[in-house]
């Protein structure tokens, strides 16, 4: 544990140094800022706009920075040899999959408490000048950032999974389709093929495979001010952390095998 610790320490200062990260971080608050604004240019009310608008520039903010830092997080220390400093000690891989996976998500977890303050405060400041005390920023809120931060853990960990075997374009390119798919793998409208119902088997093998990042996306439940369970939230936690432990552990076998000669 004190060597998975220690690669996430390292791992954690490498990536806070990364000039692409502050670049999506000022983008993103940029984006939220001006989400105030589009509202006016709505028919719906300004607080619906920023909460829609402000809840999906975070969750790509999630895509990117998994893309940017995630998948090549591996591929930089291969290729620069710098890997070969820990991966040549007596020190299980596995423990350098994890202690890489809990540095940056340390990293993108700062980042994203930043973003959610922006957004938090951006959204009062609407709130009230419209007079939309509703609006305001709740526990709703709360439940839909808690499981964007899980979301982004799920996608962190399959773009290092990427990485392992792949290189670190790959990896990046398999992560953003990671994403889209995720975000549309679900069985809704499909029960009824027709002449091609002897696909659903393989869509439903492919339902349980593949994770539903939908799962984690409250959206629609924040804007039209639908209660969401504490049930639901917990039971999408459990969701995420299996999900991020398959790919963890998927990764962390393909590198113990990963010839680095």
């Amino acid at each position: 544990m004190d060597i998975i610790l220690t690669i996430a320490s390292n791992t954690f200062r490498e990536t806070i140094r990364n000039k692409v990260l502050y670049n999506i971080l000022l983008f993103v608050g940029v984006l939220i800022v001006l989400s105030v604004s589009f509202g006016d240019w709505s028919v719906f009310a300004r607080v619906q706009v920023m909460n829609d608008f402000g809840l999906a520039a975070m969750s790509l903010s999630g895509l990117l920075l998994a893309v940017f830092i995630g998948s090549s997080i591996l591929g930089k220390e291969i290729s620069g040899k710098t890997i070969y400093l820990t991966a040549t000690k007596p020190i299980n891989r596995a423990s350098i999959i994890w202690g890489k996976f809990l540095g940056v998500y340390l990293t993108l977890f700062l980042n994203f408490l930043i973003m959610s303050a922006v957004f938090a405060v951006s959204l009062t400041i609407a709130a009230e000048g419209s007079g939309e005390i509703s609006g305001k920023f709740g526990l709703i809120h709360v439940k839909a950032l808690t499981l964007l931060l899980t979301e982004l853990g799920v996608i962190l960990a399959f773009s290092l999974l990427f990485s392992v075997i792949s290189s670190p374009t790959l990896a990046a390119i398999f992560t953003i389709g990671f994403y889209i798919i995720g975000h549309f793998n679900h069985l809704g409208g499909l029960t009824n093929l027709g002449g091609d119902a002897w696909l659903l088997p393989f869509l439903q093998a492919f339902n349980l495979i593949m994770p539903n990042l939908d799962y984690f996306n409250l959206r629609a439940a924040v804007v039209l001010e639908n209660p969401v369970s504490i049930g639901y939230v917990f039971s999408a936690l459990a969701y995420g952390i299996l999900f991020m432990a398959i790919a963890l552990t998927l990764a962390a076998a393909a590198f113990e095998k990963k010839d680095l000669s």
